[in-house]
């Protein structure tokens, strides 16, 4: 196997350095007000269409939620969310909007009982699968205030992604070089077991890198000693995995291959599955350690 056997290789290098690029233009002015409000606006947005997606597979089997409440939910969870995390209104309203969301994809199926239960369930999955993640990962960036003082969450933010996301590069790139055993031949053919042990140290060193930097470069806000840099890099090595294999089994079950065609990505939902399982690990760390 050699990286000839990649021809989607330059298209998603080029769409990795273009939003990195975007990345971190934004995020070197994350604190000034109106880029505040657009980073909430682009999570909003990404959340939109993942569960634009998802909605896909689940029409794929001829399910049919509520796409446009569902859209409309997620975005609303992820914007209040902010704003109670950030003190702007009750911290019980995130929690209360979900309540509503349920009742509300009810009242849409008043109309008609097929699969009604089926389609109830669908709606208020796809709004925890891809809202409430992302929501940890604005958490992340922007964490609870300390004594009136919100810390920079930016590293936090940053060991998030590259930690999560050199899982999926090195189980990428072993796999395809020199994988041979399958690692769920059903959800994923080209998956190997070699490929996932290289992302799983991957993640675990990476982790204990972040944590070396951490202390010979006295970063504010970012603490990492390295028995949590050890412990975060095993359970985001294996998440990271997980997710990716969540999202495989939800696009087998649709007959679907990417959750989207753009080009690069696939999907929103191919870009973002592993992280759907990693940010709620480190929003909780931070909030509880």
């Amino acid at each position: 196997m050699t990286l000839k056997s990649m021809p989607d290789l330059k298209k998603r290098l080029i769409v990795s350095f273009i939003t990195l690029a975007i990345l971190t233009l934004l995020l070197s002015f994350y604190n000034f007000i109106p880029i505040t409000i657009l980073l909430v606006l682009v999570v909003s947005a990404f959340v939109s269409v993942g569960v634009w997606e998802y909605a896909r597979l689940a029409s794929a089997k001829n399910f049919h939620p509520s796409v446009k409440t569902m859209i409309f939910f997620a975005a609303l969870e992820v914007i209040t969310f902010f704003a109670a995390h950030k003190n702007i209104i009750s911290a019980d309203i995130p929690t209360l909007l979900l309540v509503i969301s349920v009742i509300t994809f009810f009242i849409f199926h008043f109309k008609g009982s097929t699969d009604a239960l089926a389609n109830v369930a669908i709606e208020f999955f796809g709004l925890c699968y891809v809202a409430i993640p992302m929501s940890c990962v604005l958490g992340i960036l922007y964490p609870l205030s300390k004594g009136g003082v919100f810390p920079d969450g930016r590293f936090w933010l940053v060991y998030l992604i590259v930690v999560t996301k050199i899982s999926d590069v090195a189980a990428y790139f072993i796999g395809k070089l020199w994988g041979k055993r399958k690692l769920a031949p059903v959800l994923s053919p080209k998956k190997t077991i070699e490929g996932a042990v290289a992302g799983f140290l991957a993640a675990v060193l990476f982790s204990i890198i972040f944590s070396l930097v951490s202390r010979s470069a006295s970063l504010p806000y970012f603490n990492l000693p390295i028995l949590s840099a050890l412990i975060l890099g095993v359970v985001i090595g294996i998440l990271s995995q997980l997710g990716d294999l969540a999202e495989s089994l939800l696009k087998r079950d649709a007959f679907v291959k990417d959750s989207n065609t753009l080009p690069g990505l696939g999907g929103v939902l191919d870009m973002l599955d592993s992280l759907l399982f990693t940010a709620p690990v480190v929003y909780f760390y931070l909030k509880l350690v």
